[in-house]
């Protein structure tokens, strides 16, 4: 294969790169951190709905008020249906992104979710929203979670550490292999060491990937158990996964190309690596006589020393040319 072969088996995956760069920075690195940007508020792992939570039933008395849980009831007032996130003194929703979440009120004339706070960033961010309700509450003691959220917490931490390692080695080695890739068009040298970049970087993205939507996808599960008694809603976000994920395939085919670049598209034309049949003698197969090298090429061998042409020797007697008499 030919030198544009060779471009276009490196431009491929080297655009690849690229692009996974692009989703995973999207779908992952930017959400959450600007609450006057619409756009990056829409990019969140899982949204809490807290708009029901049911505080005030655990509490002797609705913050606020002297009326206690047996005197609404007995009115008739039904507190699994009422925004009690205002009386617990929390807001309407928490989303969670990789550095950072934000929280707001939710608009019932336009239906909408509107930001109101974000948390500074910071790469040991922990999505603890049992520490976080309990820190913005103002009931004067902690809530009580239900028992699977809790139990779902105690691990929380850890796997929060684990995806964002998985993330930053991913991103840092896929910016490693988008620089690495232009040296692959030089030769199938620069695509091996490139490939060794494009591994690291599909299978941090991945580790990274997984244990991020298991992780928040549990969150999700665990507090939709519990909503019929504590009234928290979550939902994932489906469109920011679907997003990841695309990168992570995107990355999973550069790396594929990659490895195909090392053993094809050498940039080599034929003639260079077989031979050029119109340079040099021509091979018939046969045994050719070697000309002399003071003859030129082709002719006459020349006579033998201190023979005349023409001259021929005779059987009767040998000759030594350098004695002096016969032998």
């Amino acid at each position: 294969m030919g030198r544009g072969a060779r471009a276009v088996c490196v431009s491929v995956p080297l655009l690849a790169t690229a692009a996974t760069a692009a989703l995973i920075v999207i779908s992952t690195f930017i959400g959450q951190t600007n609450r006057s940007n619409s756009f990056l508020n829409s990019l969140y792992f899982i949204r809490l709905d807290t708009r029901f939570i049911n505080a005030p039933q655990e509490l002797a008395d609705i913050p606020g008020t002297n009326l206690d849980n047996f005197a609404l009831d007995k009115l008739g007032i039904d507190l699994s249906i009422q925004n009690t996130a205002n009386l617990v003194g929390v807001a309407d929703f928490y989303q969670a992104g990789l550095f950072s979440y934000c929280s707001g009120t939710y608009d019932n004339a336009t239906a909408s979710w509107n930001v109101q706070n974000c948390s500074s960033t910071s790469g040991s961010f922990v999505f603890n929203i049992v520490d976080i309700i309990n820190a913005e509450a103002k009931t004067g003691r902690n809530l009580t979670f239900p028992d699977g959220v809790n139990n779902l917490f105690k691990a929380v931490s850890a796997l929060t550490r684990a995806q964002y390692i998985m993330f930053i080695v991913g991103i840092i080695a896929t910016a490693v292999e988008f620089v690495l890739g232009f040296f692959a068009f030089l030769s199938r040298w620069g695509s091996c060491v490139t490939t060794i970049a494009a591994i690291a970087a599909f299978w941090a993205l991945l580790a990274g990937a997984v244990i991020n939507i298991a992780l928040y996808a549990a969150m999700a599960k665990a507090f939709d158990a519990s909503f019929n008694t504590f009234g928290v809603h979550g939902e994932i976000n489906r469109r920011v996964y679907t997003i990841m994920f695309i990168g992570v395939a995107v990355s999973l085919g550069a790396m594929l190309f990659w490895t195909l670049s090392t053993c094809c598209c050498s940039g080599r034309r034929d003639k260079i690596m077989k031979g050029d049949s119109s340079r040099g003698p021509k091979k018939s197969g046969k045994y050719e006589r070697v000309a002399a090298p003071y003859m030129g090429h082709g002719g006459p061998a020349p006579a033998p020393p201190h023979q005349h042409v023409g001259q021929t020797y005779g059987h009767k007697e040998g000759f030594e040319p350098m004695r002096h008499t016969q032998v």
